[in-house]
Order: structure tokens, then C-alpha cells, then sequence
């Protein structure tokens, strides 16, 4: 899949920048998401980028069954001196 191929559809109306004390991991999102679609025959095709908006999953999609999805565990704290400290549990 080139880059070139890919198409951009931009938001008629952007969402208002967040200030930075309103930053919290997960909470805040981009305008737009990437897409590209797959078939067996074709390989992922269609790439494109869009306005953010809810995913469509198929019900037998892996991870809504028996939790069989990925967990990577890592974490991330700020110490008292303002450095970042990173483990896996």
C-alpha cells in the first residue's frame, strides 16, 4: 500500500484545542483517524483518512470474546522529582 494512494477527508469544523492542564492520558483525541479496509483476496486496500468517528466490529470480532485480546501491562509513573518511570508488573 503506497502513501500515495491515500485520500484525506478533512472535519468541516475542528474540535477547540484542549489546554494543557486538561491533559490526561486517553481523554483527548485527534480530529481524524486513518482507515484502510482488508479482504483476503486484496490484502488492505482503500487507505484513507477521515473524521473521527465510531468503529464498526463485527461480532466475532477476537477481543469481545473471553477477553482474548492483547495486554501489553506497561506503566508509566512520575516520580517526586518529576522523572518518568516506566516498569512492566
Amino acid at each position: 500500500m503506497s502513501s500515495d494512494a491515500i485520500r484525506v477527508t478533512k472535519r468541516t469544523n475542528k474540535k477547540e484545542r484542549p489546554k494543557d492542564k486538561d491533559l490526561a492520558f486517553g481523554t483527548v483525541f485527534t480530529d481524524h483517524m486513518f482507515v484502510a479496509d482488508f479482504q483476503e483476496e486484496k490484502g488492505w486496500y482503500d487507505p484513507r483518512v477521515e473524521p473521527y468517528a465510531p468503529l464498526s466490529l463485527d461480532p466475532a470480532t477476537a477481543v469481545l470474546h473471553y477477553g482474548q485480546s492483547l495486554f501489553e501491562g506497561l506503566k508509566a509513573f512520575r516520580g517526586k522529582d518529576g522523572t518518568i518511570r516506566l516498569f512492566r508488573p
